[in-house]
């Protein structure tokens, strides 16, 4: 790729705004829009609350998108780049990295000139890349719930001026969530009730953990109501293996449960 190239990489927003035409969630992105946050408040809004093409209809090369640059298992690192070029076949994409993220790349080759080869399931468009257009699906979500369009148009208008000023930031979940017209909660955190000391009362609470973490809440749970480890379990003249090794087990789901297809469970 020449330099002339790479300096062109930029984002194309009237091309955006014609592949936003397919989302009727997301409004398009207007001149007075000029709210995109700057380093890591830039890349968690990206990354974490914008509306994404996550089925990839639109994605082509020029895009603006968010992916894992460093690909550790314990520690992956996200950022923000460019297509270059898209392997449809092998579902691989030529992504040339924002310098600003590049400082994490190990690769000589990668490190010399910025661009990674990703897998397509690491790679996500936001449709979504001013704050605006968050802050108008979430009032458009907030106000749908009036019952004339009247009354919409009018708690819109209120709700879009609170959060387009920031007099008010709502939590990350209903950044997410609200207007998106998806079965995500707009709750963060669940304090769970205790958990029964039996197999079915722990794999109740299994079940409702691992559904609130799928709808992008994060879950705490108190196993201090769970017998001690070699405590007697008469049902089956046996022993139980005590209340840590269950909440680990269900601290391991996290690593399961993706949270409303933005992050991981928590």
């Amino acid at each position: 790729m020449t330099v002339a190239t790479k300096n062109q990489l930029k984002l194309n927003v009237e091309k955006l705004n014609d592949d936003i035409r397919a989302f009727p969630q997301v409004h398009p992105i207007t001149e007075d829009m000029k709210l995109t946050h700057k380093g890591v408040s830039r890349l968690v809004m990206l990354d974490r609350y914008t509306f994404k093409d996550t089925e990839k209809i639109t994605l082509s090369e020029g895009d603006f998108v968010v992916l894992t640059i460093k690909e550790d298992p314990k520690f992956p690192a996200r950022g923000l780049g460019y297509i270059v070029s898209i392997d449809w076949e092998a579902k691989t994409a030529n992504v040339l990295v924002d310098e600003e993220y590049r400082g994490v790349l190990d690769k000589h080759e990668e490190i010399e000139t910025g661009i990674v080869n990703r897998s397509l399931d690491v790679i996500e468009k936001p449709l979504e890349v001013f704050y605006e257009q968050i802050a108008k699906r979430n009032a458009t979500g907030l106000a749908s719930v009036e019952k004339t369009e009247d009354k919409r148009k009018e708690w819109f208008e209120k709700f879009y001026h609170e959060l387009v000023t920031m007099n008010f930031v709502p939590a990350g979940r209903v950044l997410y969530g609200a207007g998106a017209d998806t079965d995500v909660t707009y709750f963060n955190c669940y304090v769970m009730p205790y958990v029964k000391d039996s197999r079915e009362g722990i794999s109740e609470h299994r079940k409702q953990v691992m559904e609130i973490m799928s709808r992008g809440g994060g879950v705490g749970t108190n196993g201090s109501t769970l017998r001690p480890r070699n405590t007697l379990a008469k049902g089956v003249n046996g022993k139980s293996s005590g209340s840590v090794s269950w909440l680990d087990d269900i601290a391991k789901l996290t690593h399961l449960v993706e949270q409303g297809g933005s992050r991981r469970g928590k």
